[in-house]
């Protein structure tokens, strides 16, 4: 049984190696300046109106997201008309194949890090692609800095362990790497309860949505004695990669194991079409402020009266699609004939619901030898500053 357990474990550590790395490729000189005049582009100040960032998984780098073909997802992305209002950024973060040192905290902090360094947080809106465990990592980073989550719409995870991962549970048998505890699947894994707790319980970052795919294949085992096995296994199921999604938009089932779930071989993969679906579901915004007026007419008074209100309630129409909300209104006198001694009007306050409750006062002109005594009359308008949300079609 013993010997049994070793073996399985050797194959859940090759699971999890083979989950994320692929070949390296040393860059040619001009590859690399090609590369660094592509980032200088990113941190350029025309920054676009909303930011795709890659988050790898445990043991990957930036190669996690390049298919068999050489078809690389983040370039698919940059080069596709459907996301013009998109800069795209891949992150990094270091997660060695054996023995790592760094916990989940840790490596989140590193991670947010390093999207200040690539100006990310510099964006008016910031949307995540997540692989395995970079889908807990951005959590917990949002959980983590809630002034920058304001910016996130919403994170796209693909076999993301929100339960944890058996595989994971085996591998640490052999490695001690904290990661790999975080990642288990017991039923006592603090991180993983934590992390769901403080996402459910802050109001800055619950409101993001988050939509999950779940890996259709089993991976093979990378080791040899798991190859002459043909060992294989689910590496995040389907429980633990859709705990905590929206329910709103059901679970992509991708057609991959969980290497090549984030490896697209072109526009029309699954992988592919799932998030364009998200994003365009959650289309780029863009704010528009205008102002608008209501006029509040027929304020008539007797030569030697007074006509007055501490409250009356001038409404104007607001476009819920549009998500308009007045920011601010002030009100004046319009229209007025044979009235003096005049107070207001003011603007007291504005409800949610577009109504400025507006307080005035005047009094008629009084008698004179050639009118006699005739009637004043004012209108009142008001104008309100409202801002709305306006989609972006791509």
């Amino acid at each position: 049984m013993l010997r049994f357990i070793a073996v399985f474990s050797a194959l859940a550590f090759g699971f999890i190696a083979a989950a994320q790395l692929l070949p390296a490729q040393t860059p040619t000189a001009a590859q690399a300046q090609k590369q660094a005049q592509a980032q200088k582009q990113v941190q350029a100040p025309t920054l676009k109106p909303r930011v795709i960032v890659f988050v790898h998984g445990i043991h990957g780098d930036r190669e996690a997201w390049r298919a068999a073909n050489g078809a690389y997802w983040p370039q698919l992305i940059q080069n596709d008309p459907h996301f013009q209002q998109s800069d795209v950024v891949v992150a990094e973060y270091p997660t060695p194949s054996r023995n790592g040192q760094y916990s989940s905290q840790q490596l989140a902090q590193i991670l947010w890090q390093g999207l200040k360094k690539q100006k990310v947080w510099d964006h008016r809106e910031v949307v995540f692609i997540a692989h395995s465990l970079g889908g807990l990592l951005t959590e917990e980073m949002l959980i983590n800095h809630p002034a920058d989550a304001a910016r996130v719409r919403f994170v796209v995870s693909y076999a993301t362990p929100h339960q944890g991962s058996f595989v994971a549970s085996l591998a640490r048998i052999y490695d001690k790497d904290p990661l790999l505890t975080d990642l288990q699947d017991s039923n006592d894994n603090s991180f993983l309860i934590d992390l769901e707790d403080k996402w459910r319980g802050s109001a800055a970052v619950s409101r993001i949505h988050r939509y999950c795919a779940y890996e259709g294949r089993d991976t093979a085992a990378a080791e040899t004695v798991g190859r002459l096995l043909r060992a294989h296994t689910r590496v995040v199921s389907y429980y633990s990669a859709t705990y905590g999604c929206d329910t709103d938009t059901s679970p992509k089932k991708i057609d991959a194991d969980h290497i090549d779930i984030v490896r697209p071989r072109d526009r029309a993969a699954d992988a592919y079409t799932f998030f364009s679906r998200v994003y365009h579901s959650n289309p780029v915004i863009n704010v528009v402020e205008s102002v608008r007026d209501n006029k509040i007419i027929g304020l008539n008074v007797d030569c030697n009266r007074k006509n007055s209100a501490d409250d009356l309630q001038v409404p104007i129409g607001l476009d819920p699609a549009l998500h308009e909300q007045v920011i601010s209104a002030e009100a004046e006198l319009a229209d007025a004939e044979r009235i003096r001694e005049i107070s207001g009007p003011i603007v007291m306050k504005v409800d949610p619901g577009g109504i400025a409750h507006v307080a005035f006062s005047f009094q008629g002109k009084g008698r004179t030898v050639l009118l006699g005594c005739p009637d004043g009359h004012a209108s009142i308008l008001v104008h309100f500053h409202i801002r709305g949300e306006v989609p972006v079609a791509e």
